[in-house]
């Protein structure tokens, strides 16, 4: 009698864990689809698909800027970053683009040194897209000054090390951390537009829906904007 007991509580314990597995697994999918692309809608609303900043930054001048807050440590900033590329080199004549990292973790805090050492050396362009590639695709570990600049090449390196370790790099990153707090950046990727509106992936945006809700934000702000001329 024992025995059968004890059969049937083992069949019993393997089919609440087949179970509980196909549960992990529809709850994963359906996350991974919310996010990579969210349902098709008409229009776009506030509080919805974007979001009016509490505490807005006043902007200057006859461009909206277009201000990216993002990671190399973030698989979703991966895979909107070509689009995002693409479609700034599109509306360049329109916008200002801006890159922001984010300082989740001391990681990421590594992650936005690195950005910015890049940047004042001249590296980003033929970089940038580059490290998100070595991260995701070939998921190379990156998590110190000394990889990067192994990545970038002897020539590169007593420059990049000196930016990355230097005052200003770290202004940079204070900056960039008081900009987040402010528009109370809790994810990424997300893109503040023109200091006023919020865009972020969500069950409402996906990755690929971000770009056109941007495009209807500059198209409410086009008319807003002093013309220079």
């Amino acid at each position: 009698m024992s025995n059968k007991r004890s059969r049937f509580l083992q069949k019993q314990k393997l089919a609440i864990g087949f179970f509980a597995a196909i549960i992990i697994l529809i709850v994963a999918y359906l996350s991974f689809i919310l996010v990579k692309e969210a349902p098709m809608v008409e229009g776009f609303n506030e509080g919805t698909h974007y979001f009016l900043l509490e505490n807005p930054r006043r902007i200057r001048g006859d461009k909206v800027e277009i201000m990216e807050f993002f990671s190399y440590g973030c698989v979703h900033c991966y895979n909107l970053d070509d689009d995002l590329i693409d479609w700034v080199k599109k509306n360049g004549d329109k916008i200002t683009f801006v890159r922001t990292p984010a300082i989740a973790n001391e990681q990421w805090r590594v992650y936005g040194r690195a950005y910015y050492a890049m940047e004042t050396n001249g590296l980003l362009e033929v970089n940038h897209s580059r490290i998100f590639r070595e991260i995701h695709g070939t998921k190379r570990n990156i998590p110190t000054a000394e990889k990067f600049a192994e990545l970038l090449g002897d020539e590169n390196t007593e420059a990049f090390l000196t930016a990355f370790n230097s005052l200003p790099t770290t202004q940079k990153i204070e900056r960039a951390d008081q900009l987040a707090r402010r528009f109370k950046i809790a994810t990424v990727p997300n893109i503040v537009v023109n200091g006023k509106y919020l865009v972020k992936a969500s069950t409402n945006v996906g990755l690929s829906r971000m770009l056109d809700v941007i495009d209807h934000l500059i198209e409410l702000e086009k008319n807003t904007i002093p013309s220079s001329k």
